[in-house]
């Protein structure tokens, strides 16, 4: 029998003058695991991640009861940069991992701290750098990069650390569909050489098929642990949690299958929705407009000559790439950035050299790290200060945001120790609250649950009733495919598509070069379509 290499009896911890994150957790993980965590937002899956590694409680205070062996050693008696070289860890938030001046310099941080030569620290740092496709990247400086960029980095310099225990707290979260892709086959090849791997992930349909079992935590405690199908058969919207598409669409059908792939979907006869008819939408006014737009950074152009509008009442998802530009179109729109060339207009006026803060009173952004724009000490001041600084102070309207978004038991939290799900509503409530005519979305579906897309969908929806103007920048296609009627899709700075979903999903060179994912219900009707072809 397999040892355990961590072993959780009656395990419980309190933040600091804070309710309980786990309760009387009883768990063993076996050398050689590749563990799927699941659990909604503030389950307490980023809780347990950092116990794994031992930055709980030496690092977070708080009271922690129970025992814990990782790799042989207690938790509770041994510091962080012991266990550093046992576990690795990479935390939610990459930038608070990524601290060097250059790529090169950050991933070799790690190993440099523990003594290794300076040829072995040169050859592991080229040889992650390999894996995680960011040779081209290493001098840059990790403030210049994307979302998915920093990740990576991060990723990187764990990885060179050689750990016997890699645990990932929702690892897929700003990767695109070829990195995604790229980071199941580095895990499964970690898996193979007899790393211990706990992944703790929203998206289960990312992890399950590679995982060996699943667990689900659910109010700080474990209520599921046992193979992944065996786990995803059942219902697990009671816990916040909504099955993999493949799986959805087999239950709907009530096929006894549990497909986690698409050859397992058309072996059990999973058959996709019929498509439906798109609904022309009537003329809308534009609110905001990139008119042959040009920007340059470090001597790279990031956009070239592009040309978008969102207008009123419509959402459009801008699709890219990591690093293809999405950020860089937003932060024209409130004024965060100027075009070195051509035009952005807001309400038909030049945005030239008005304020931010003249813009924010008709474009809200909320960024792709919301946990950036937080600065009150509780959500209900973080909630009263944009109306306060544009004189829309509207209490009815205020009351209205708190209950849409659910925030009314948070709201004498401090935002900076909400999850990361927990803060993007609170971010995007305070940007609502204050009646933008634009909502500018970067990266929304990072860090939220089943419970919070399906939410965050509906506020969108919403926003688009009002007749707000909705620009979504993303890689997630499978959320973009429910929610946008209209893509537009970002190739080398400059908007290559604009068109309804399924004919871009029916353009591969297209989705090919923007590095896209098809949604699980188009790649699912293609794929029945080449096995017709077959056996025709």
């Amino acid at each position: 029998m397999t040892a355990s290499i961590v072993h959780c009896r009656a395990v419980s911890y309190r933040y600091p003058g804070q309710l309980t994150a786990l309760s009387g957790v009883d768990w063993a993980i076996q050398e050689g695991d590749l563990v799927l965590l699941a659990g909604a937002s503030g389950s307490g899956k980023s809780t347990l991640c950092r116990l794994l590694r031992g930055l709980i409680p030496h690092l977070h205070g708080g009271e922690l009861t129970g025992d814990l062996l990782v790799a042989g050693h207690s938790i509770g008696s041994m510091p962080p940069h012991v266990m550093s070289s046992s576990v690795g860890l990479l935390l939610q938030r990459a930038e608070a991992q990524v601290v060097a001046t250059t790529v090169a310099r950050d991933i070799a941080s790690g190993l440099a701290a523990h003594g290794l030569h300076r040829v072995t620290i040169e050859e592991r740092v080229r040889e992650v750098a390999r894996l995680l496709d960011l040779t081209h990247l290493l001098q840059r400086a990790p403030h210049t990069l994307s979302g998915g960029e920093l990740q990576r980095v991060a990723l990187a310099g764990v990885l060179a650390l050689q750990p016997r225990v890699l645990v990932l707290d929702e690892p897929f979260a700003f990767l695109d569909a070829p990195a995604a892709a790229r980071l199941r086959t580095i895990l499964s090849e970690l898996h193979r050489q007899g790393i211990t791997l706990v992944v703790a992930e929203h998206r289960l349909d990312q992890v399950a098929a590679i995982a060996t079992r699943m667990v689900i935590l659910h109010a700080g405690r474990i209520v599921a642990d046992a193979a992944p199908r065996a786990v995803l058969k059942h219902d697990l919207s009671r816990w916040g949690l909504e099955r993999p598409p493949l799986v959805q669409l087999a239950s709907a059908a009530h096929l006894d299958a549990v497909p986690l792939t698409l050859e397992e979907a058309v072996e059990a006869g999973v058959a996709p929705p019929p498509v439906q008819a798109a609904v022309a939408a009537g003329p809308s006014p534009p609110i905001v407009e990139w008119d042959d737009v040009w920007f340059k950074r470090d001597n790279a152009a990031i956009l070239r000559g592009l040309n978008l509008t969102s207008t009123a009442g419509t959402t459009v998802a801008l699709l890219g790439a990591n690093g293809a530009g999405k950020t860089t179109v937003l932060h024209h729109a409130n004024g965060l950035l100027r075009p070195q060339r051509g035009i952005v207009r807001v309400m038909r006026r030049a945005v030239g050299r008005r304020p931010v803060a003249e813009l924010a009173r008709d474009v809200g952004l909320v960024a792709q790290q919301p946990s950036r724009m937080l600065v009150a000490p509780t959500v209900r001041e973080e909630l009263a200060l944009g109306p306060r600084s544009l004189r829309r102070n509207d209490s009815a309207w205020s009351s209205t945001i708190i209950e849409r978004f659910q925030l009314a038991a948070l709201l004498d939290r401090v935002p900076q120790r909400l999850s990361a799900g927990e803060q993007r509503r609170v971010a995007l409530a305070a940007i609502l609250v204050g009646r933008p005519r634009a909502l500018m979305l970067d990266e929304p579906t990072v860090g939220q649950d089943a419970t919070g897309r399906r939410a965050l969908h509906a506020q969108i929806a919403a926003c688009a009733d009002e007749g707000i103007a909705v620009l979504l920048a993303t890689h997630d296609t499978e959320w973009a495919f429910a929610i946008s009627a209209r893509w537009a899709v970002l190739i080398d700075g400059q908007i290559m598509a604009d068109d309804q979903p399924s004919v871009v999903c029916n353009d591969p060179q297209l989705m090919d070069r923007a590095r896209l994912a098809l949604p699980t219900v188009e790649a699912l009707r293609q794929k029945m379509a080449m096995a017709e072809v077959r056996r025709a």
